[in-house]
């Protein structure tokens, strides 16, 4: 794998990458958004003063005779300054060094600059507090101190879309990237078709996890975990990097399509209630998704799924299957990841669907 090293003024890495030279999305990569406000307000100050920002690492890759360049390692410290040159994004009023000393043309009362005996621009020394301030905000002279700002850039090429997953999982091998997003990068082969599936209208309209799953790697696990008890429930592991590798081997793109339609047609049978959608969590989506497919290939209609699943969050999980409740299988001390916890819980809603429909429902 041949690597050269390239430098680029800031500004002309940013319009790479506003104008997708350079590309944010391989699809192992973490979403942009890690950040905190701070951290990003520190980065930026961190170019105002000149210091030292290590190299972004890009992977090339070549198909037909057409070149990609991919983030590697880097998308946090490039969206972020990207959002700080073209978004209106504003540094924090916490920022450590916020007085920034430049050079300015020391101006008469006309705005013109003043020139000495010799007809010398007479330059001064000025200080710039850059709190709260955006890009636009910033004197002509630190603008141009951003945009001039030295970014080194390492470029690993002639590489294929494995080796690039490959590369995210190695420069990414720190804190800053937690199990999920690291697990997601051992199935290359369907990563693309997993993120597609995230954009679902369910993760919005029914999903009630917190508003971080998104980036922090929770999407691609849940719709990993689907995949698997929908279509191969006895390939269910309680660790996301076996499931991500075992899907990678042996899944395919129907495993993934079909999920796609089947979360809309859910999305579409439910009147969503506060309760319903709280059913839909990071703990039991996967277990209502794959309930929901039996329920589906069992001929009833996906609207009366919304029916038994408001029965459900009154009375309906108080019934006793084989002995246990809903509220025993979720108070065993296990690990709710744990694939016995999974397979019970799961075996109980078909079990309940199936008794629903054959005595409560015609009894009421």
């Amino acid at each position: 794998m041949k690597i050269r090293k390239q430098t680029y003024s800031l500004c002309q890495y940013l319009k790479q990458l506003k104008n997708e030279t350079i590309r944010t999305d391989q699809d192992c990569q973490r979403l942009s958004g890690q950040w905190n406000a701070n951290m990003v307000g520190e980065l930026i100050a961190t170019v105002l003063t000149g210091n030292y920002i290590p190299p972004i690492i890009l992977g090339e890759e070549t198909m037909n005779g057409i070149t990609k360049s991919w983030i590697i390692d880097g998308l946090q410290r490039s969206s972020s300054l990207s959002l700080f040159r073209y978004g209106n994004t504003r540094i924090t009023k916490t920022v450590e060094e916020n007085l920034i000393t430049y050079q300015r043309k020391s101006l008469d009362g006309n705005g013109n600059p003043k020139r000495d005996a010799k007809g010398e621009i007479i330059w001064e020394t000025a200080t710039f507090d850059i709190r709260n301030k955006t890009y636009n905000q910033l004197p002509e002279e630190l603008k141009d101190r951003f945009d001039e700002y030295q970014i080194e850039v390492v470029i690993h090429q002639d590489c294929d879309m494995s080796e690039i997953s490959k590369l995210v999982r190695k420069f990414n091998n720190h804190t800053a990237m937690n199990t999920n997003q690291k697990a997601f990068t051992y199935i290359d082969n369907f990563a693309a078709d997993i993120r597609r599936v995230t954009e679902n209208k369910f993760f919005l309209d029914t999903y009630s996890g917190n508003a971080r799953a998104k980036i922090n790697g929770t999407y691609e696990r849940i719709i990993a975990d689907m995949v698997l008890l929908c279509n191969y429930p006895d390939e269910y592991r309680k660790e996301s990097k076996k499931n991500f590798e075992w899907l990678n081997e042996n899944s395919n793109i129907y495993d993934f399509e079909s999920l796609d339609k089947l979360l809309t047609k859910l999305t579409d049978s439910l009147e969503t209630t506060k309760e319903v959608k709280a059913l839909f969590d990071v703990k039991h989506t996967h277990i209502l998704i794959a309930a929901f497919k039996t329920f589906v290939e069992s001929g009833h209609e996906g609207k009366e799924f919304g029916n038994f699943l408001n029965w459900f969050v009154n009375d309906g999980s108080k019934m006793s299957v084989g002995g246990k409740t809903w509220d025993d299988l979720n108070n065993t001390g296990r690990s709710t990841r744990d694939v016995y916890i999974v397979h019970g819980k799961l075996h109980y809603l078909v079990a309940l669907i199936e008794q629903y429909f054959k005595e409560i429902q015609k009894a009421a």
